[in-house]
């Protein structure tokens, strides 16, 4: 902590140092100051954490000086000091927010005190504007988050448009990466100061970049000239460009383009970056994204599946008997799935009719091949993610994406494999673990609330009777 002490006589001030120096070894004084001019000049220096203040000075007095340097530091606090016991200056001082005044010739024992008291304050004071920047910064992840989430699921909606004009004003024009071969720490540094969203889908890295040139072929040029540079950086990795729209509705389809190039670029394993190639041999790309599907289901990867899909389903429905096509490919996937001990005797592939009924074959087929692998349950990931995040803040969509499914699909599967919907389950296991406490410690009420993931001690103990039927108080004296 830095402090500054101003105080017209010498005396004063050498004692204060000395005073404050002896009795604190986290506690500098940085500077020192005859009269108010100066104490303002070595203020703007230093940015001090305390002032010493004296009232009565030649020139600008204490009361003055304090105007000026709150109005440039507002975290500044300042300790008055005066000979003077008048109550004026006392109630002055306080309406420029001092609230320690002590009087020559001070105490020593009451001038470290108030020393103390003011450090205190400080820090109370960082822990909230740190506890609130953090809030901030976590409200603004989840919500850049729904904002790419809703873009790549083409479900942009006048809300979550209204929120990326607020989020990102400048933004004229965006467009997708898709890469392989890398990863989002490694690429987050090599993207320095680039306006990005980001995610990981399996081996994928999904990156949508944000630029404020209108001008799209402007922005494609950027974007084949980034590409390079990653690549360059990155050797082992390829990157699929979708093209830039200025569009939020129309993103999806940038995105659908990178993922194209993706696929194509990791097929011919020769450019390492680009556009797709629109005009690519037909029969070349569905097949590689018959392969890119399939490989996709029997890792587990569902989202990634379902986009594969519906760029086979696109390139399909421009040919004759598509439907028969799709049901005959299905039926393959199927057998290539039971190969690999997968049991799927009961699904008829050949009554799929619908483009919707055949992406809830893939996450039939998916969710299969994920009960398939040992240890690789997601139900069982999601409730060992809830035993050790539940003294946390967390949502249904973060544990979702922690055992990579779908919200909408991890909330079936939880429910239908715990006969619990997932909140009761996280309420559940919070509780239990506050009988625990309330069983085996003196904590109080509320540090027992913030232990288990509860902000609000009120709100923990409402939902603690409804769960038991006893406020918590009446369930530790039952215990006594």
């Amino acid at each position: 902590m830095k402090v500054i002490i101003v105080d017209d006589e010498i005396i004063e001030r050498k004692a204060m140092r000395k005073l404050i120096t002896d009795s604190f070894t986290h506690i500098e004084v940085v500077a020192e100051a005859a009269n108010g001019r100066i104490a303002i000049e070595e203020a703007r220096k230093h940015k001090p954490d305390v002032m010493f203040m004296d009232i009565h000075m030649p020139g600008i007095d204490g009361i003055e000086a304090i105007r000026h340097i709150s109005a440039e530091l507002p975290q500044t606090k300042f300790i008055m000091v005066s000979a003077y016991d008048s109550f004026e200056y006392a109630k002055e001082a306080m309406k420029q927010g001092v609230k320690e005044y002590i009087l020559k010739p001070s105490n020593k024992q009451e001038t470290l005190e108030s020393l103390l008291r003011v450090e205190k304050e400080l820090t109370q004071e960082r822990m909230l504007v740190e506890q609130t920047k953090k809030q901030l910064d976590e409200t603004e992840k989840i919500a850049k988050q729904q904002i790419l989430n809703a873009i790549l699921q083409n479900e942009v909606t006048a809300d979550i448009n209204a929120l990326y004009q607020k989020l990102f004003p400048d933004a004229q024009t965006a467009y997708f990466f898709v890469i392989t071969g890398s990863d989002l720490q490694a690429i987050s540094t090599l993207l320095n100061e680039k306006t990005y969203l980001a995610k990981e889908q399996g081996d994928k890295l999904i990156i949508m970049l944000l630029s404020d040139k209108k001008s799209l072929h402007h922005v494609k040029a950027d974007a084949l000239t980034l590409a390079r540079f990653l690549c360059q950086s990155q050797p082992t990795a390829t990157i699929g460009i979708g093209l830039p729209n200025s569009e939020l509705s129309k993103l999806s389809i940038s995105y659908q383009q990178a993922l194209l190039a993706s696929t194509q670029l990791t097929a011919k394993g020769s450019v390492p970056y680009g556009f797709p190639l629109l005009k690519e041999n037909e029969d070349n790309t569905i097949r590689k994204l018959e392969k890119a599907i399939l490989e996709a289901i029997t890792t587990g990867r569902l989202e990634q599946a379902t986009d594969y899909f519906t760029l086979y389903y696109e390139h399909l429905s421009k040919q004759e008997k598509s439907i028969q096509y799709l049901r005959e490919w299905a039926l393959q996937v199927k057998h290539s799935l039971e190969d690999k001990g997968v049991s799927l005797r009961e699904t008829n592939v050949l009554e799929a009719d619908t483009k919707t009924d055949f992406i809830e074959l893939i996450r039939y087929f998916t969710e299969k091949m994920i009960l398939q692998g040992e240890g690789n349950d997601p139900i069982s990931k999601a409730k060992t993610y809830i035993h050790d995040h539940y003294r946390e803040s967390f949502s249904l969509d973060d544990v979702a994406d922690y055992v990579e499914l779908t919200p909408t699909y991890f909330t079936k599967l939880f429910k239908d494999q715990t006969q619990q919907t997932f909140i009761d389950y996280v309420t559940d296991y919070r509780i239990e673990k506050s009988k625990e406490l309330l069983r085996q410690t003196n904590l109080s009420l509320k540090e027992i609330a913030y232990k288990v993931g509860y902000k609000d001690p009120n709100y923990y103990s409402r939902v603690f009777k409804k769960w038991t039927n006893l406020s918590p108080k009446q369930f530790r004296s039952t215990l006594k």
